[in-house]
């Protein structure tokens, strides 16, 4: 299985669809920063990419400080001791492990492998995404040729999982489901029990599911079951992706790893690049991992946000979800355009719009002090009647 034998196989089949396509939605989409919004303040306060406004841990801060005068070596043993702490923190072995830069890098290789196999076997096959959610795993597989099946929310705004399960079932062919929990832009939390009855009852040949938990850190509904579980019961079929991007305030940094059974990650190899993260990314993943004091601080002061802002639009009247991340997705009353343009104008840059939900808004839960300057803005959009 390598790059040449899968340019090989998309031409034969589809006739080089699959890889024009696919470089050609690399090319137009060029970086996730170049969704954000231009703003004529000088320091606008970034509320739109669900970053975490502390910074990274002062433990990956010194582990970063140290390892400076090794960097002219290769990072495979920095690389294999992050593995080995992600494998202890889940009670998995390493070879569980997939470091990917970023968490996007594992959706590409994922949907890269899976779309390969589904050639190879002769198959049909399809990606099956809520909508909204995270746009990733249906771009590339948009990019690639192969038909997106996107879901609407259902009444609460949480994934529907019974006509996503029917739009597989009446698939001839693999499909892959993407599974966003908590879900993107919402921040809502579809139950565990739910998707659990769905990726057990159903024939794991023709349903992968790939079950994306950017901001399990910051869940605090207890019912909440996490997809490594399925890891643990061993199924070939599911794949958990992570990142340290959000609670770890790693987003520049690009680093993000799989959790999947042995052979899926051994069948994940050939779609990754060899030493995909630096050094002095691998020990800032590793000391943030070991940096408990951060993570419970990162989780108190997203709390105390969240509280900050729920307060105030309950006192305004405004409609927002329950959230289980670090945004919130609130309801306004103007044009969307105009409501993201006023607030770039008060020097916020705020999430870009999210069709069909095009009077709901999604903005990031900075830290205390910057949602009070947010909701300082909030108020007066109240009094235009904007939210």
């Amino acid at each position: 299985m390598n790059r040449r034998d899968l340019l090989k196989l998309s031409g034969t089949l589809f006739a080089g669809s699959i890889l024009t396509q696919g470089f050609a939605t690399t090319q137009a989409l060029g970086s996730i920063a170049d969704l954000g919004l231009p703003t004529s303040v000088d320091d606008p306060l970034f509320l739109h990419f669900n970053e975490n406004s502390l910074g990274i841990s002062p433990k990956a801060k010194n582990a970063i400080i140290d390892v400076l005068s090794n960097v002219n070596r290769y990072p495979d043993s920095y690389i294999k001791e992050l593995q080995n702490t992600i494998a202890d923190t889940f009670k998995m072995s390493a070879a569980q492990v997939t470091i990917g830069a970023g968490s996007s890098d594992l959706i590409r290789a994922t949907v890269n492998l899976q779309v390969y196999k589904a050639i190879k076997n002769g198959q049909k096959v399809q990606l099956i995404s809520p909508d909204p959610s995270f746009f990733l795993a249906a771009s590339h597989a948009e990019g690639m040729g192969i038909p997106v099946i996107n879901v609407p929310l259902d009444k609460a705004f949480c994934m529907d999982l019974a006509k996503m399960k029917q739009a597989a079932d009446s698939f001839d062919g693999i499909s892959i489901i993407y599974l966003c929990n908590p879900n993107n832009p919402t921040g809502t939390l579809t139950n565990s029990s739910a998707i659990a009855d769905w990726v057990t009852t159903v024939d794991a040949k023709k349903n992968f599911f790939m079950v994306d938990e950017a901001y399990a850190e910051y869940i605090t509904d207890k019912s909440f079951v996490s997809g490594t579980s399925f890891i643990r019961e061993g199924r070939e079929n599911v794949i958990v992706l992570r990142t340290f991007s959000k609670i770890f305030a790693m987003a520049g940094m690009r680093l993000g790893y799989s959790l999947s059974t042995e052979s899926l990650a051994n069948e994940l190899v050939p779609y990754m690049a060899v030493e995909n993260i630096s050094t002095l990314t691998a020990v800032a993943g590793t000391a943030s991992l070991k940096d408990n004091a951060f993570i419970v601080h990162s989780r108190a002061v997203n709390a105390n946000s969240l509280g900050i802002t729920t307060e105030t639009f309950d006192a305004l009247g405004i409609e927002y979800l329950p959230s289980q991340g670090n945004f919130l997705f609130h309801k306004i009353k103007c044009d969307q355009q105009q409501y993201i343009d006023g607030m770039a104008s008060e020097g916020i840059i705020v999430g870009r719009p999210f069709p069909p939900l095009l009077q709901w808004s999604r903005v990031t839960l900075g830290t205390p002090e910057e949602m009070n300057q947010f909701l300082a803005v909030i108020q007066k959009f109240k009094k235009k009647a904007w939210v």
